[in-house]
């Protein structure tokens, strides 16, 4: 599939695809220096064998610690495709993904609070090498089968490190001086930004800027592997089998009073119905009703 796949998307651009640098492991300084100071995307292949996460998460091991807990799945690709939650029971989203090859009936299980869901859970993992030079961070926990698609967008204004725990993905970047080519969309997720880009069903003739111009680089991660994705690059996720994964975004006070600047009024405004109807965070039942998806 990983082969096949990147042929794909090889396909999609003139321009051809790029390996992300990958080094075995560093030390908080210089990390801070090369790459979180510098805003650039690095593979780390050996940072995470200590971590309990490595040792303990499975499909297996959340369907024990998960048993009497209810979230919301993803039905789909929410960023480019209509919004689809569903809210139910954790078993059973662990489940059907374990069952099925197919994301939009299994579900994914994406970027789940783990500190209101799991907090027990906190201390498995290791992202001080962002967290420790930022005043807040969001610690997610993401479970999805085979094929799941998380479409182009950038991360508000968040450093992120995302660690693969089980399975692998494939990660695209672009730079943020590539946005020129992404076609933002209008479609509203808080402090995001998302891409009209469709990489499911891509058009050429509907993006032909990101045909002819686009520079893309990519990354196969592995088990036990941690990208940095810095803050404001955009980038797509495949799952390439049945995957667990956790994530950290870090925001600097600077950004972290920014981005709380430019979003009060606009939130404000989208609960209310009022601004940004076509969302990510609200999505619609089979009566018409309009409900609000909550982060855990």
């Amino acid at each position: 599939m990983k082969e096949d796949l990147l042929n794909k998307i090889q396909s999609y651009l003139d321009h051809p695809l790029e390996e992300v640098e990958s080094i075995k492991s560093i030390n908080h300084s210089k990390f801070h220096e090369n790459y979180l100071k510098m805003n650039k995307p690095v593979v780390m292949t050996q940072m995470m064998d200590n971590w309990e996460a490595s040792k303990t998460w499975s499909l297996d091991y959340f369907k024990t610690i998960g048993k009497n807990k209810t979230t919301y799945v993803s039905k789909g690709n929410n960023f480019q495709e209509n919004t689809k939650w569903e809210y139910g029971n954790f078993l059973d989203s662990i489940n059907k993904i374990e069952d099925t090859k197919d994301p939009s009936s299994g579900g994914y299980l994406m970027n789940l609070s783990i500190l209101h869901l799991f907090p027990e859970l906190q201390n498995d993992v290791d992202f001080s090498l962002i967290s420790n030079y930022k005043v807040r961070d969001s610690l997610s926990l993401w479970i999805g089968p085979k094929g799941t698609l998380t479409g182009w967008h950038t991360d508000r204004l968040a450093d992120n490190i995302l660690a693969q725990i089980e399975g692998s993905k494939l990660v695209l970047l672009a730079h943020p001086n590539q946005t020129k080519y992404m076609y933002p969309s209008p479609k509203y997720e808080p402090g995001s930004k998302l891409s009209q880009i469709d990489m499911r069903n891509f058009d050429e003739t509907q993006f032909p800027l990101f045909k002819k111009h686009a520079k893309v680089s990519y990354v196969v991660l592995k088990a036990n592997q941690m990208l940095f994705i810095p803050k404001l690059w955009w980038h797509c996720v495949y799952g390439l089998e049945v995957s667990i994964s956790s994530n950290n975004f870090g925001f600097s006070f600077a950004d972290n009073i920014k981005m709380k600047a430019n979003e009060f009024v606009k939130r404000k405004l989208h609960n209310l119905g009022l601004y940004g109807k076509d969302c990510v965070c609200h999505y619609y039942d089979n009566n018409g009703i309009r409900h609000k998806y909550k982060h855990h």
